[in-house]
């Protein structure tokens, strides 16, 4: 049996199915937090039936997460054996650079790889690519260093207990006047 060639606009058409499931996957846990939350038009069902709804829509959702896992691993896969991704992560060396330079033709002039300049050793240890490219550089940390967001804040809630004590005030003066 010949495995039938996919066109882009079979992938795209598949691409839109995968949507409308996530579109699906959604109004199941919409479903499931609404049975759990209390509402006017729900006051007349029992607990019993508002937790059987909760597990129906639950297990919805999850069949439509676990089928989303697998349809983009299909597309993945379909992007790979067609070499429009890699299998595997890229990896960030030093050498990798140089060679690449080297190997250029139309690189700068005397790294040509072919001006009897040695090739660089290859590095003894490969750096994956982490963080986006950031490495170690924890984000997070840099951001809790900062000050000026809990400045901010500070001076937000001050004048709102200012405006608020500001109104307690005049409510006291206006009940004191009256009474």
């Amino acid at each position: 049996m010949a495995s039938k060639l996919l066109t882009p606009a079979d992938r795209i058409r598949e691409l839109n199915e995968i949507s409308g499931g996530i579109a699906e996957m959604l109004n199941h846990m919409g479903q499931a937090i609404n049975a759990l939350a209390p509402s006017p038009q729900s006051d007349n069902e029992n607990i019993e039936t508002r937790k059987e709804t909760f597990e129906q829509e639950s297990r919805a959702a999850y069949v439509a997460i676990q089928a989303f896992n697998a349809r983009m691993k299909r597309q993945a896969y379909a992007l790979e054996e067609a070499g429009i991704i890699l299998a595997k992560a890229p990896v960030l060396s030093a050498t990798s650079t140089r060679e690449q330079e080297q190997s250029r033709p139309n690189g700068p002039p005397g790294r040509s790889g072919q001006s009897g300049v040695p090739p660089a050793p290859p590095a003894k240890e490969v750096d994956r690519i982490t963080n986006g490219g950031l490495g170690n550089l924890d984000v997070g940390w840099l951001n809790s260093r900062g000050n000026k967001v809990g400045v901010e804040n500070e001076a937000e809630l001050l004048q709102e207990a200012k405006a608020l004590l500001e109104q307690e005030l005049e409510r006291r003066s206006a009940t004191m006047e009256t009474g």
